[in-house]
């Protein structure tokens, strides 16, 4: 399918478009267990959904369950959000899938959009390909399987010997194995970077580590981005480039340890002055939030902690699905602005959480006598978990993990703190400092 294609069904379908990704936004965090169609269908349980061999619906098909098993034929497009998700049989139009493993061995007729945890295709696309996956971004990180259900699932992207794809591939992800055939451009975005597959236009693979096999074939342009040395073997493609971004290294220039500490001094005391700026400038203009938030953690701070840690571990898997879900509706410039919006808010987030705890550690602090007044306390709570966070860092090896873990859990308990206080559950209790006079 041709851009212009493409833009011409999502300007004529832009109602279904965005209900479509409210359906699997909604499927993503209710975890829902009912199937829905154009033509209704009922699963096996409330969990389960499948569609078995030799049945038809002549019809798209909307459905979220735990598990999802289509051996049937769709005569028309697949949207489906689950756990696990698993095409034995065949899907005349597109297929948009996310979930936790997704599996492709039947047939696509038209473009395939997935995201999720583990993606595993051996089956035919009709057209394009577009994916993100899971999988450490780092090569030698910690494979964790996936478990749903009874099911393992491997994290990663995996294109299988006897896949194929008949127009653009476009697969991103922390891990991947990329083979089969491509009949029109390959993008691989990963951590580490596996190719043997043949791609009938040029190929475009950017890794930490990348690796091609033998039986590699790109009738186009082979392009290249590795952070590691890597040797291509003759005959795989007739133009072999590295990128020069890759390439560039940039020496690392000598320097005395007295301006290693002078630089770390500097550095603490803008940190510093920063922080009691911005501490200053959200109490004047918002108290009772940070209040709110910090009242949440006092009264319930374990509750606050597996609130944040659970809220904290959607962030990614949340914002790169609607991402995905951005481009295929919306297009690279709304999914560039989406994008940027999300990650803006996350980041921003994480910045201001000192905030909320150090009013918590300042109340702390105020409650046992050493500091007077709201304000000042809340300042000192803000500085001493800067500083406490600057001190760990400059110890060898842990310190930077310790300092991280710091803001971790100050970015966790926030949230959490957020989260109770947006549910109504901030405690009646006034403050436990009286507030500063004159200022």
């Amino acid at each position: 399918m041709t851009q212009r294609q493409l833009q011409r069904r999502v300007g004529c379908r832009k109602l279904d478009g965005m209900w479509v990704a409210l359906l699997v936004g909604a499927a993503i965090f209710l975890f829902a267990g009912r199937a829905m169609a154009a033509e209704v269908r009922g699963g096996d349980d409330a969990d389960r959904f499948h569609l078995p061999a030799g049945e038809v619906i002549n019809d798209d098909l909307y459905v979220g369950a735990g598990e999802i098993l289509i051996d049937g034929i769709v005569e028309g497009d697949l949207v489906a959000a689950g756990g696990y998700i698993e095409v034995n049989g065949e899907v005349t139009g597109d297929v948009i899938l996310a979930g936790g493993g997704v599996v492709i061995n039947g047939s696509v007729g038209d473009d395939a959009r997935i995201a999720a945890g583990g993606v595993t295709i051996t089956g035919s696309i009709g057209d394009d390909l577009f994916v993100a996956g899971g999988g450490p971004f780092w090569p030698g990180g910690p494979v964790v399987p996936i478990r749903i259900g009874a099911r393992t699932i491997a994290p990663g992207v995996q294109l299988a010997t006897s896949a194929t794809v008949g127009g653009d591939a476009y697969l991103v992800g922390g891990r991947g194995v990329l083979n089969g055939a491509v009949s029109g451009d390959l993008f691989g975005g990963m951590g580490s970077l596996a190719f043997g597959g043949n791609v009938r236009g040029d190929a475009r693979l950017y890794a930490e580590r990348v690796t091609v096999g033998d039986s590699a074939r790109v009738a186009g342009e082979l392009r290249y981005g590795s952070g590691q040395p890597l040797a291509v073997p003759a005959g795989v493609a007739a133009t072999v480039e590295q990128d020069d971004a890759m390439r560039t290294t940039v020496a690392t220039p000598t320097v005395s340890p007295f301006a290693r500490v002078w630089g770390w001094l500097w550095r603490t005391v803008l940190m510093l002055i920063g922080f009691a700026l911005l501490t200053w400038v959200v109490w004047q203009l918002a108290p009772e939030t940070v209040r709110g938030a910090s009242n949440a953690i006092a009264a319930r701070p374990v509750e606050a902690g597996l609130y944040g840690v659970v809220a904290a571990a959607l962030t990614l898997p949340v914002v790169a699905a609607l991402v995905l879900i951005g481009t295929i509706f919306w297009g690279l410039v709304g999914s560039l602005a989406s994008s940027s919006f999300l990650m803006g808010l996350v980041g921003l987030l994480w910045i201001l959480s000192p905030l909320v705890t150090g009013h918590w550690v300042g109340r702390q602090l105020g409650e046992r006598g050493y500091i007077a007044g709201e304000l000042s306390a809340f300042l000192a709570g803000v500085l001493a978990i800067v500083v406490a966070a600057r001190l760990l860092s400059v110890i060898p090896c842990v310190g930077v993990l310790a300092a991280g873990l710091i803001y971790l859990v100050s970015f966790a308990l926030t949230l959490g703190g957020i989260i109770l206080a947006r549910r109504g559950s901030r405690t009646a209790t006034p403050p436990l400092l009286a507030p500063e006079t004159g200022g």
